[in-house]
């Protein structure tokens, strides 16, 4: 798909594959501050990889990459974040919260491209700067346009910007049993993919040995949990409490015939659903 680009606040020139800021003066009013651009794209993301090459002509030049535009919490990853050269941010409530840095008393080079990726997995965005990762933070991203936040008194190019995106993942938690079986098969599984999800179940990972690290890494890089806590078995608690820990987006399931759920998660909302399949 080609690559469009609109400014929502100051001037780019697009050319191509290349956009570029175009400084304006400030208004004499104005608190003193470079002119910034804030270029929105047409290209849609919440899960894969964001790659572009950018050039400045003075340090303090700010190009950053915007994910969750138009949504409450929006995050910013690129160069020149809070006193360091490389870093990640979250915009929220009009306001900034530095969340990862890297570079201090640094600054990127001028006069010479430096390549940037940004690689998002599940919950975890992860920074690259000449393909060296710098920074790395753990957040939900929602699908949404990418934007490019621009800031500088002098102009700054942006080329090759290439996006690839991966279906998200839902981590599937449950007893493995012919019951939970079926309807993981017959319901979990079929909807979850008609919604565009790649769907992978926890059983996947112990069939292959596989140790508790990577259990808790399959639920760092899914985008959603579900969790079928119908019987009190002690993995699917586990599970369900680490991906709470984390502020992992997860829907629970359970069966009617239930009298109750245990205290600690009694009070999450809980879907409960008669077992008629």
């Amino acid at each position: 798909m080609k690559t469009n680009w609109i400014a929502l606040y100051g001037k780019v020139d697009v050319s191509g594959n290349s956009i570029k800021h175009v400084p304006l003066p400030v208004p004499e009013d104005a608190p003193p501050q470079p002119a910034f651009t804030l270029a929105r794209s047409n290209l849609e993301f919440e899960n894969g990889t964001i790659s572009f090459e950018v050039l400045i002509k003075e340090p303090e030049s700010k190009c950053q990459l915007g994910l969750n535009h138009g949504h409450e919490t929006q995050y910013y990853l690129g160069i020149n974040l809070a006193g360091a050269a490389y870093g990640i941010a979250i915009f929220k409530n009009g306001q900034w919260e530095p969340v990862a840095s890297a570079g201090f008393n640094d600054k990127p080079p001028i006069e010479q491209w430096i390549f940037l990726r940004i690689r998002v997995v599940g919950s975890l965005l992860d920074l690259y700067v000449n393909d060296v990762k710098v920074c790395t933070y753990s957040g939900s991203v929602l699908k949404s346009q990418a934007v490019l936040l621009l800031q500088g008194s002098k102009e700054i190019s942006v080329r090759n910007f290439k996006m690839e995106t991966s279906a998200p993942e839902c981590f599937v938690v449950m007893q493995f049993t012919d019951e939970f079986n079926m309807l993981y098969e017959e319901v979990i599984k079929p909807t979850c993919e008609s919604f565009g999800f790649r769907v992978v179940r926890a059983d996947d990972s112990y069939t292959s040995g596989l140790i508790i690290e990577d259990i808790t890494r399959s639920i760092r890089e899914s985008s959603i949990v579900i969790a079928d806590v119908t019987p009190d078995n002690p993995n699917v608690f586990y599970e369900v409490g680490y991906a709470h820990g984390i502020g992992k987006p997860t829907i629970l399931l359970s069966d009617r015939k239930r009298d109750r759920l245990p205290f600690d998660v009694s009070g999450f909302r809980t879907l409960f659903y008669d077992n008629t399949i």
